[in-house]
């Protein structure tokens, strides 16, 4: 008996290295734990709910939806046995699952903000799952990028979609930097070109967790943040206030004052304040020319900083052109 119990002692490590590391399990449990959604799926986050990216908002009945990431929580017709849970710590290999392939691979780059997505290293469809091999979430592929895990657990866990915004937009250069500020955004303490170091008096370490501290925060609450800004180190704060535009809604700074432009940067509906009409498109702002959203932002980022009490757009309405002025 001892010999036996001293040989399965030797074995079972050995067999627990030599198994192959794929991920089978995962896209089974994809395949029992889902429901399809048109050409798509819908994973159990609960067992009686599943959640699933689109990004228009579904026709059918759904539980909540996310109007920036573009993620809806909708009640199964069946109860699930088995369901998906999050990863708090960072597996060593990871995988795309479907219900029908199943790809390993790794991030290019992480998920920064609402308006960068994370890059897997293989081109993914909808709806695929970012997992380790234990089959639990790292993220959620759109098609054009992953949400964040950290992202989904928010929109599960909130019951009104919010987000914080402080009037600026991150990136990891040098450090996490201010690389757009928001010249309308009240009382705003950033500049472009800020470094920050700390928020809350703890040391943030990428721009991409810095990004979710800012956009989980309440609206309403002051946080104390340290920068650095021409070599000399500030301490500064700012009101959290709520987020009007990013990922799936367009992001132009704009939103204060109720302007609303798509991708093509045409104004999307009419607004009688600023004597703008839907179809609109804007050309130029401060005599400079911009063709998309990040055109947009950049060129506001620079007013910030200028002693100019008022920003100027050239919009164009059928061949006719007009300015109109905004306010910082």
């Amino acid at each position: 008996m001892m010999a036996m119990r001293h040989f399965l002692l030797l074995i079972t490590p050995l067999l627990l290295f030599s198994a192959p590391s794929d991920f089978k399990s995962c896209q089974l449990k994809y395949q029992v734990s889902s429901i399809p959604i048109g050409e798509t799926y819908a994973f159990a986050v609960d067992d009686e709910y599943a959640l699933f990216y689109s990004k228009e908002k579904p026709s059918f009945k759904i539980v909540k939806r996310d109007p920036f990431l573009g993620l809806n929580l909708i009640k199964s017709p069946k109860k699930f046995k088995h369901v998906f849970k999050f990863y708090n710590n960072q597996p060593e290999q990871l995988g795309a699952v479907l219900p029908t392939k199943v790809y390993e691979g790794s991030f290019l780059r992480g998920h920064i903000g609402l308006n960068r997505l994370a890059q897997f290293s293989k081109a993914l469809k909808a709806n695929t799952l970012i997992s380790g091999t234990c089959c639990g979430v790292m993220g959620m592929s759109t098609g054009n990028g992953v949400i964040d895990k950290d992202f989904i657990r928010h929109f599960l866990k909130s019951e009104e979609i919010t987000y914080g915004d402080i009037g600026i937009r991150l990136d990891d250069d040098k450090g996490i930097r201010v690389v757009e500020v928001n010249p309308f955004f009240t009382d705003s303490p950033f500049v472009w070109g800020d470094i920050v170091l700390e928020m809350d008096g703890r040391e943030v370490k990428s721009a991409a967790e810095l990004s979710k501290k800012i956009l989980f925060a309440s609206p309403g609450n002051i946080h104390q943040f340290h920068v650095l800004r021409d070599n000399h180190k500030l301490k500064i704060e700012g009101m959290i206030k709520r987020r009007l535009g990013g990922g799936l809604v367009p992001d132009t700074f704009f939103e204060l004052f109720g302007l609303e432009l798509d991708e093509n940067l045409v104004v999307k509906a009419d607004n009688a304040k600023y004597e703008i009409k839907k179809g609109d498109r804007l050309l130029f702002i401060m005599n400079q020319e911009v063709k998309s959203l990040t055109d947009i932002r950049k060129v506001l980022s620079e007013q910030k900083s200028s002693e100019k009490k008022v920003v100027t757009l050239l919009f164009r309405r059928n061949g006719f052109d007009f300015f109109i002025h905004l306010p910082k």
